[in-house]
C-alpha cells in the first residue's frame, strides 16, 4: 500500500460522517412570501351585513360582492348605507317611477366619493339587499333611481348556497 493511497483512505474515512446540509434561510423566505400572499388575497370579499328583519332570495351565484353603496329594503324603511332615507309606505303610495329621496342620497354619496380613489366603488356600483317578498314594481323604481344617478353596474345580495 502506498502512502498516497492510505492517506486518500483517510481522508475518505474522515469525511464519510458528513452530511449534505441545506440552508434553511431562503427556504423560510419563501414560506413568509407564501403565508403573506395567502393572507391578503384570501380576505378579499367584501361581508354584507343583512338585517335580521330581511331574508334573502337563495342562488347559486359565485361572485364575491365588491365595494357599492349599500341599499337595503325591508318592510318599514329604505336605508342607503345604514341610514334611513324614506318610509317604505311613502315607497309604495307614491305614484312616481323615481324615488326622489333615494336619488338625492345616493347623489350624496357619488359626491363625496368622487375625490377619494379608495371608494371608487361608491360612484359606480350599487348592491340592493331586499327581502324575498319585495315586489317587483318597487325594486324597479329602486334600480330606476339608481340608473338615473349614473349608477351602471346594479347587483342584489342573495344567499349563496
Amino acid at each position: 500500500m502506498t502512502l498516497s493511497t492510505a492517506k486518500h483512505r483517510r481522508s475518505r474515512a474522515a469525511h464519510k460522517g458528513d452530511t449534505a446540509t441545506m440552508m434553511l434561510t431562503s427556504l423560510m423566505d419563501i414560506f413568509i412570501v407564501l403565508v403573506l400572499y395567502l393572507l391578503v388575497n384570501q380576505s378579499s370579499g367584501i361581508v354584507l351585513e343583512t338585517p335580521d328583519h330581511v331574508v334573502l332570495p337563495d342562488s347559486g351565484v359565485d361572485t364575491l360582492p365588491r365595494q357599492s353603496v349599500l341599499i337595503v329594503l325591508s318592510e318599514q324603511e329604505v336605508r342607503i348605507q345604514g341610514q334611513p332615507v324614506v318610509a317604505m309606505s311613502e315607497v309604495l303610495t307614491s305614484n312616481e317611477q323615481e324615488i326622489a329621496p333615494i336619488r338625492q342620497a345616493i347623489d350624496r354619496i357619488k359626491a363625496d366619493a368622487q375625490n377619494d380613489p379608495a371608494r371608487a366603488g361608491l360612484r359606480t356600483e350599487v348592491t340592493i339587499v331586499a327581502d324575498r317578498g319585495v315586489r317587483f314594481s318597487l325594486l324597479n323604481k329602486v334600480m330606476r333611481s339608481c340608473a338615473d344617478a349614473g349608477y351602471g353596474k346594479i347587483s342584489f345580495a342573495v344567499n349563496q348556497k
